[in-house]
């Protein structure tokens, strides 16, 4: 089975740019302000694409996810690219990213036009 999500807007890499939160004794790291951003608009979106297609995140192999990420702005790095789609759609379409064993064919494309990420999932 094959199907596929278009993620709006310019993908956000959420290692880049972290923050530190700092609560009392303990400190913890959080992704940056802009991927948050990009999580909460493309969380939605994904979900309202995938009515009808899956009843809630799959378990077992993933066997690929293809990635077609149309940036606009600065070049992202692709791995962070990958964690990035990977953590956002945890919950909606997968379990956990782990369960992803390939991501193969995966791409960067500057398009300041139409940014969007194109998510092709096979199971």
């Amino acid at each position: 089975m094959k199907f596929s999500v278009v993620l709006p807007g310019s993908i956000r890499s959420k290692k880049n740019s972290k923050r530190i939160f700092s609560g009392g004794k303990f400190k913890t790291v959080l992704p940056s302000l802009a991927y948050e951003k990009w999580e909460r608009l493309a969380r939605p979106i994904s979900k309202a694409q995938l009515s009808g297609i899956l009843s809630g995140p799959l378990g077992g192999e993933i066997k690929n996810v293809k990635v077609s990420a149309y940036f606009k702005g600065q070049q992202p790095d692709l791995s962070g690219v990958l964690e990035s789609v990977g953590d956002c759609l945890e919950g909606i379409i997968w379990v956990n990213d782990k369960q992803i064993t390939a991501w193969d064919g995966s791409r960067l494309f500057h398009n300041k036009d139409d940014p969007r990420t194109i998510v092709e999932v096979e199971i």
